[in-house]
């Protein structure tokens, strides 16, 4: 079957946006893929507009890339959302740890109120659960009764009351005896919830109450939750940078600002071409800056890129060191948790809390890098300054300046580099496997960001050109429409997949069920996604299809039908 017409097979790839039709609204994408390499290094935009809201990892956590240019001293902010600054009131588990009072027996009286007597309830640790790893009181019923009390200095001094809660699943929740919170459904991780004014009053001086009642209907079971504060910014305000366009293509997401004076052209390269398995297997992206001058003049200019350390945390509550340093071709930041639990957690609403994550900078571009809590962070530019002032705690931030210097009408052109190293990728029988790129386990992070720096001519021009030769062939053979579907679907199914190589020397391009049961290698995945790799490059069906095999053939597998999957990601 020739090429065009094996296209035509991609629409399988694509049946999740059907329920979003492309004619019915004028986004282009129900997210916009930003860094796109694996099921853990995954960054996008879920707003049409990059500057509308804080960047995610595809489970909904923020995993923040904060982007600002100064332009003769007026500061544009063009790229995610900065995040807010929450102080904790009444701590959750994994601030501090707590008792709560519980019963599983419906309770007599109004258990709601603040005088409330409960006596026969039983007292236990949060977090509550069915998950005897995760959480501290198991719960295995179908309702509970939960009762916390606290003391509140001044609640006068509390700037923007919120609830912070993780549930799982229905629940009504009241500060003393006012009903403040009401869900059916769970979260997946934890949430904050702005109360009012009127919930805020029922806050009291001295003993305040939180009683709730929680439901299970169907899944697992869980509770954690506490109250913060959303502190004041009292950070100069900045502009926002007007959106001209934002564009997508296989390997490449690209946006157009004007801010103020002069043009902004943005770039996400994350180089997935699959006939080289070389640089798909690279961890490394590159975020491209275009600037130019719109009125003929020249303009002092500089750009800065934050990127937080959440991008390399399970938690936000999860502590990071993080360091500046430098080789032959590149300055580098780097930061990873201190507890570096490699491979120990595997679960579908995961992010990953091993290895490291990396920006560099080629030395001739004469960057300028520091470290700072993130909630300093874009001050500390509206400000200019550069000294670091963190290298361990939680929730940092990596800070770049790439100083332009007078730019013109001739557009001036420089790049930073994001690359992550998951030191072990994934669990296959027991048998940790190295990342594709380092399999011999004599490869560096810093050896594949110097070979992507010193390539980045030569990959932009491939993929440049892989980006019209895609999009012309699912133009031919379905129209617009389909075309940009393809494209749309290209990035998000290679990076629902991690590259690696078995003990036996085998090729494994293994998927993760994202937002399912975070299985690992599902068959009804490979089956809908097959005729993309058939296409591009049939070696990576092969690597979707050995570890089933070798599952059926070692005698591993227990059961007399076809396996479904290997386990849950990353543990094969």
């Amino acid at each position: 079957m020739k090429k065009i017409n094996k296209l035509k097979f991609l629409g399988v790839l694509v049946c999740m946006f059907a329920a979003s039709s492309l004619k019915a609204q004028d986004r282009k994408a129900p997210s916009y893929p930003l860094i796109t390499h694996n099921p853990n290094f995954s960054i996008w935009s879920s707003t049409d507009k990059l500057n509308e809201s804080a960047t995610q990892h595809w489970t909904g956590a923020d995993h923040s890339l904060l982007g600002m240019i100064n332009v003769d001293g007026t500061i544009y902010r063009f790229l995610g959302k900065e995040t807010p600054s929450f102080k904790m009131i009444v701590p959750t588990s994994d601030e501090k740890a707590y008792e709560v009072s519980y019963t599983e027996k419906e309770p007599q009286g109004d258990w709601k109120a603040a005088d409330y007597t409960a006596g026969d309830w039983e007292t236990g640790a949060a977090p509550i659960g069915d998950d005897a790893k995760n959480v501290k009181t198991l719960w295995k019923s179908h309702d509970i009764w939960v009762r916390r009390t606290f003391n509140v200095a001044n609640p006068a001094s509390i700037n923007e009351l919120f609830l912070k809660i993780n549930h799982d699943d229905n629940i009504e929740l009241y500060l003393n005896g006012k009903k403040i919170y009401t869900k059916v459904g769970w979260t997946n991780n934890f949430v904050y919830i702005p109360l009012s004014s009127s919930d805020k009053s029922a806050l009291k001086a001295g003993k305040n109450v939180i009683a709730l009642h929680l439901i299970n209907t169907a899944g697992g079971r869980y509770l954690d939750f506490g109250l913060v504060n959303k502190e004041k910014d009292n950070a100069a305000t900045v502009q926002v940078a007007k959106q001209k366009s934002v564009d997508i293509n296989a390997t490449q997401t690209i946006y157009n600002f004007t801010c103020g004076k002069v043009d902004l052209k943005l770039t996400f390269t994350s180089p997935l071409l699959m006939n080289d398995l070389g640089l798909l297997a690279r961890p490394v992206s590159y975020v491209t800056y275009q600037v130019q001058a719109n009125d003929k003049k020249t303009h002092q200019v500089k750009v800065y890129l934050s990127a937080s350390s959440d991008i390399a945390v399970y938690r936000p509550s999860q502590e990071v060191s993080a360091s500046k340093y430098s080789n032959a071709k590149l300055s580098i930041l780097k930061t990873g948790t201190l507890e570096q639990p490699i491979l120990k957690k595997a679960a579908d609403d995961m992010r990953i809390d091993w290895g490291y994550f990396y920006v560099a900078a080629p030395k001739t571009s004469n960057a300028i890098q520091f470290i700072t809590p993130q909630k300093d962070a874009s001050d500390a530019f509206r400000k200019g300054n550069v000294s670091s002032t963190a290298k361990q705690g939680k929730s940092l931030a990596l800070n770049t300046i790439i100083p332009f210097g007078t730019v013109g009408k001739t557009p001036v052109e420089k790049y930073v580099e994001l690359g992550y190293d998951e030191i072990y990728s994934i669990q296959y029988f027991q048998k940790n496997l190295r990342p594709w790129w380092n399999t011999s386990g004599k490869e560096t992070i810093e050896g594949q960001l110097t070979d992507a720096s010193n390539e980045y001519k030569a990959v932009m021009a491939k993929c440049e050109a892989f980006n019209k030769s895609v999009y012309a062939d699912a133009l031919k053979s379905g129209g617009k429409e389909y075309a940009d579907l393809c494209i749309l679907a290209y990035r998000q199914s290679i990076a629902a997949h991690t590259l690696v190589k078995s003990p036996e020397k085998e090729i494994l391009w293994l998927s993760k069920e994202n937002n399912s049961g975070g299985f690992i290698n599902t068959v009804d995945v490979t089956y809908p996604s097959a005729p993309l790799y058939l296409i591009y490059n049939p070696q990576l069906l092969q690597g979707m299809l050995n570890g089933i095999f070798y599952f059926s053939e070692s005698g591993k597998y227990p059961h007399p039908w076809a396996a479904h999957d290997l386990g849950t990601y990353p543990l094969a």
